[in-house]
């Protein structure tokens, strides 16, 4: 007689054979293999048929709270192909202002951004148009709970100790799109800060502090309660690095915001409320060619990180001005210019040349447009609002493989900072 293994397919007996197959399930491993980063639905009507529209609406209401940049569906179609089938994405530690929480993909120089219908057609429609003033747009996606975002280029890729500085424009940013009491809110807000009396507001800033290796962050209600004559001071602080302000730096960000101001005075074809301008640098000093202003080696870049990096950063000492947040822009007729903008985008340039030239932060003189009704008020007409009707968002492009400044993340020097 052989001693054949007793198993549940050879046992005679039927609840002896029940027993073993209980007993093997209990002793199984379920192994769970991840999905890959990004998961395509090829058919989103699937997904409806299947109870979406129920499973949707309490992932909404769970979620509102935990994301506060929790977004009204969009009306316009959105890819049915652009979903995030899970969640890849961590918190953008460098964020220093906005509402709507950004979110990292990480080992991709990219962030995603919760938007709303109006960036959404800015990025995929107009802001090509801006060449290298706006960050690179890569299409549209679903976050994991089914926000649409749209993926933009991570400009403070390839930075060890990125200082960042936000900065909102215009002396009016209640929006004509706005609903009654909100645009209410905004325009009494506008009064009460330095958006307007200057046309501009500090959203934000983080600030890398050489001796102490930390970060000195400073967040929107700090620069909220900023008084007229406390703003360029604000702003000289951005640049202390607890050595030194670093004043050379300064210079660096007036010449590129040269260019903004040319496209605003001339070609400027939109109207921009509650948009900022992002200042970003290189806080730590610890390789050859950082200091501000020096000639040397390009901070030890190779001539094809040099290229990649385009004009838009200083090869020196890495540093990088973008125009963002677009959700409340519109068309302008062909001889208008948006004074409301370039009101505070000539006073902050005054700030940056006062900074760079020496002066006390204190006496840079800067004009007050607290009086200017012409720059508080502005009306347009439903058709001056609407979005064209044949719009449709293309799909997200495949990620960068280099940052803005030209450097593999892979490659990168770790440096321990806390904020």
């Amino acid at each position: 007689q052989t001693n054949t293994p007793r198993t549940a397919q050879n046992c005679p007996n039927r609840k002896s054979r029940m027993k073993m197959e209980e007993t093997s399930r209990k002793g199984s491993v379920v192994v769970f293999v991840p999905a890959p980063a990004l998961v395509i639905h090829e058919d989103a009507q699937r997904l409806k048929q299947a109870g979406e529209q129920e499973a949707s609406s309490r992932r909404g209401e769970e979620s509102h709270a935990h994301h506060r940049f929790q977004q009204e569906p969009l009306s316009m179609p959105f890819p049915r192909t652009a979903y995030c089938g899970m969640d890849v994405t961590e918190p953008y530690a460098h964020q220093v202002g906005g509402t709507r929480n950004l979110r990292q993909v990480p080992g991709q120089f990219m962030v995603a951004k919760p938007t709303t219908e109006r960036e959404l057609w800015f990025y995929a429609c107009e802001a090509a148009s801006l060449e290298r003033l706006v960050p690179q747009y890569h299409g549209p996606k679903r976050l994991h709970d089914g926000t649409p975002a749209i993926m933009l280029q991570d400009l403070t890729s390839g930075l060890k100790c990125p200082c960042v500085l936000d900065i909102k424009m215009g002396v009016c940013t209640a929006a004509p799109d706005r609903p009654g009491k909100k645009q209410a809110s905004f325009a009494a807000k506008d009064k009460k800060t330095t958006t307007g009396s200057i046309g501009a507001r500090v959203c934000g800033l983080r600030v890398y502090q050489v001796k102490s290796g930390q970060f000195k962050s400073k967040n929107k209600h700090w620069g909220k309660d900023l008084a007229f004559g406390e703003f360029a001071p604000a702003i000289e602080r951005f640049f202390n690095n607890g050595e030194r302000v670093r004043r050379g730096l300064a210079k660096k960000f007036l010449e590129k915001l040269q260019p903004i101001l040319e496209m605003m005075e001339g070609r400027g074809r939109f109207r921009f409320y509650a948009s900022s301008i992002l200042f970003i640098y290189e806080g730590w000093e610890g390789h050859a060619g950082q200091k501000d202003g020096a000639e040397g080696d390009e901070d030890g870049l190779t001539e094809e990180e040099i290229a990649l990096q385009g004009s838009n950063v200083d090869r020196q000492t890495l540093v990088d001005v973008r125009m963002i947040d677009f959700a409340h822009v519109f068309p302008l007729g062909p001889e208008e210019r948006d004074e409301s903008y370039l009101s505070g985008l000539r006073n902050l340039m005054a700030i940056m040349q006062g900074i760079a030239d020496g002066e006390e932060a204190t006496a840079i003189r800067m004009q007050d447009h607290s009086h200017d009704c012409s720059l508080h008020v502005h009306e347009l007409s439903e058709e001056e609002m609407q979005l064209p009707e044949d719009f449709r968002p293309q799909e997200a492009t495949v990620s960068p493989q280099v940052g803005p400044f030209g450097v593999d993340r892979s490659e990168m020097m770790s440096v321990n900072v806390t904020s």
